[in-house]
């Protein structure tokens, strides 16, 4: 007697899927309403079923006549979660940032919005919803969910009520933004002579680096070089650590933050010698953390508040840098700019201001020494 059972076909509301190989291939059939009559369709889906049924799923969204609107959990699985996978796939979203969009769905917006219907979205319940939310969490939310109205709004789903101007929760400890002058930088830098934070210190207050991008140059990646009988220092920026983890990630915060930094005199001589020493003793990262390890972004939080009293967040560091690096050193801003990681506005930034390798780092040098030559002035230890 024969046993074997034929697959049993899934009964759809709307649409067909075939399966070719179960778990691996699928026919997807559907009929559409065009211009030239209604017509029938088919698209060939490789992945599981849980996943053709969610291909399917999108394709009655954007085709069905009957299909419900689709709530604000469809839409971002179905467009904004896709656009954001590709644009970290092309390298023009970090991967930092699209971990945080995706957190701030999984953990803010979708327990409140994930089934709602997007022509049911009420203003009233959105601003309700925001008050009740910490600021950083309902800026960053609300910026998602805009995004999410938007593609909506772009297939003709629903309109973005995301879109409307939103009230804000007030700042609960106003994040402080002061940064340090030339005078107090110089003050720290003699302080922290010998510290942890030391090496991290003066790549971000005098180098322009993020505090990631502070941690994460080896030893023996510190190069220099004279102009003017100036020595300035070099550290190309290729990797950073995050907040928790013992070694660095490859990936930086945009394409162009990949760049080499300089760190003019005197703060240039002492870097030298701090990488010379840890070469000598075969540490092989510039920031460790006395293991031979590098520091991580919380490590480096605790030593920076141990050792310098934290008068500013280290974080500021580098808008210190880009401020005197202007207004005392006279560095030209697009130089700057693009020391920091920055891509220039409009049609040269796009297209034609690209610098490599060491163009920006030479160029900073030699507006550096020569501001010093015209003033006369120049920082001794």
């Amino acid at each position: 007697m024969n046993c074997t059972m034929t697959r049993k076909k899934r009964r759809r509301a709307w649409g067909s899927i075939d399966p070719v190989k179960p778990n691996a291939k699928y026919i997807l059939r559907w009929y559409e309403n065009t211009p030239q009559g209604r017509v029938r369709r088919c698209e060939t889906f490789y992945g599981t079923y849980k996943q053709a049924d969610l291909r399917m799923s999108q394709l009655r969204l954007e085709h069905a006549e009957d299909a419900p609107c689709a709530t604000v959990g469809q839409a971002y699985s179905s467009w904004y979660l896709p656009s954001i996978t590709r644009r970290m796939e092309s390298g023009d979203l970090s991967e930092g940032s699209f971990r945080q969009y995706t957190r701030i769905w999984d953990s803010v917006i979708a327990p409140r919005w994930d089934g709602v219907p997007l022509d049911s979205v009420r203003p009233l319940d959105v601003q309700e919803w925001l008050t009740s939310q910490k600021r950083g969490n309902a800026q960053a939310a609300l910026s998602v969910l805009r995004s999410v109205g938007a593609f909506a709004e772009r297939y003709e789903v629903a309109p973005n009520r995301f879109a409307i101007k939103y009230e804000l929760p007030p700042h609960e400890n106003a994040r402080r933004k002061g940064v340090l002058t030339l005078d107090q930088a110089d003050a720290m830098f003699h302080r922290l002579h010998g510290a942890r934070c030391e090496s991290a210190f003066i790549l971000a207050c005098f180098g322009s680096c993020r505090s990631g991008e502070s941690l994460g140059a080896r030893v023996d990646e510190v190069s220099s070089f004279e102009v003017g009988g100036m020595v300035f220092a070099t550290v190309p920026i290729t990797r950073r650590m995050e907040h928790s983890g013992f070694l660095p990630i490859e990936s930086l915060k945009t394409p162009e933050s990949r760049r080499t930094v300089c760190v003019p005199p005197p703060y240039s001589e002492r870097l030298l010698d701090i990488a010379h020493a840890l070469a000598s003793d075969r540490i092989e990262w510039l920031a460790h953390r006395g293991d031979g390890l590098p520091m991580n972004r919380g490590q480096l939080a605790h030593a920076w508040a141990a050792e310098s009293g934290n008068p500013i967040p280290f974080q500021n560091l580098r808008n210190s840098w880009r401020t005197f690096a202007q207004l005392e050193w006279g560095v030209g801003s697009d130089t700057l700019e693009l020391l920091m990681g920055h891509k220039l506005p409009g049609t040269t930034g796009a297209h034609y201001m690209r610098p490599k390798g060491d163009t920006l780092a030479h160029r900073f040098a030699e507006d550096f020494a020569s501001h010093f030559c015209e003033l006369g002035k120049v920082r001794q230890k």
